[in-house]
């Protein structure tokens, strides 16, 4: 439920410029259904087309979505879409199967990683609003995109900048599936520095801001 609970906040909060939180959305669940197809089910060892399916469907119908939602955006997601989008990509991972991989174990970190995006917006931004004593429930623009933009790029290209970390994201996921524990780390390991990349690059704007 906690994990239910957390995906579709994370989803919430990352719906802040048009055609960020669907965008993100569907690559993840683009990236998670070739996991399903390329994972089997250690009970029936056939691929977990179910779980795929609805992944795909998630997909599509978020890309129908996106044709209207893209800048500037005729239609918009607001709090009932970020949270079904969410509801449906949380139960998707919960319904798949990873650790029952005998032989590739760490294939259960897979929706971690293609879920770092919005959980590191999720998790950045709580962090940002306890250290400035304000309510974690009052919105404001201390997101992800909005710090990207802070840091000279436009709206538009800070989504398409957080696209592209999240299709990073979705392909070392699927990695993960095929690999060998220490090549898994090492895929980790890319995704972290990428993660600490941005986290520097963002710690001096702050600087400058400051200054």
């Amino acid at each position: 439920m906690i994990r239910i609970v957390g995906v579709i906040n994370a989803f919430n909060m990352l719906d802040n410029m048009d055609g960020l939180s669907g965008g993100v959305a569907a690559i993840i669940a683009a990236s998670m259904s070739v996991v399903m197809l390329t994972t089997p089910d250690p009970g029936t060892t056939q691929p977990q087309v179910f779980v795929a399916i609805l992944l795909l469907i998630t997909f599509g119908s978020i890309s129908g979505f996106l044709v209207h939602n893209r800048p500037p955006a005729k239609i918009f997601m607001g709090d009932a879409g970020s949270y079904l989008v969410g509801f449906l990509i949380a139960v998707s991972m919960l319904m798949a199967t990873y650790a029952g991989n005998e032989t590739k174990p760490h294939a259960v970190l897979a929706p971690l990683c293609a879920m770092a995006v919005p959980l590191y917006d999720m998790v950045t931004v709580l962090w940002i609003r306890i250290r400035e004593g304000r309510s974690l429930f009052v919105g404001d623009r201390s997101h992800f995109s909005h710090r990207l933009v802070e840091l000279g790029l436009s709206r538009t290209q800070a989504v398409l900048t957080i696209y592209l970390v999240t299709i990073t994201c979705g392909l070392a996921a699927i990695l993960l599936t095929h690999v060998s524990i220490l090549q898994a780390i090492m895929v980790l390991g890319i995704v972290a520095c990428m993660l600490l990349l941005i986290v520097i690059l963002e710690s001096t704007g702050w600087r400058k801001d400051q200054d």
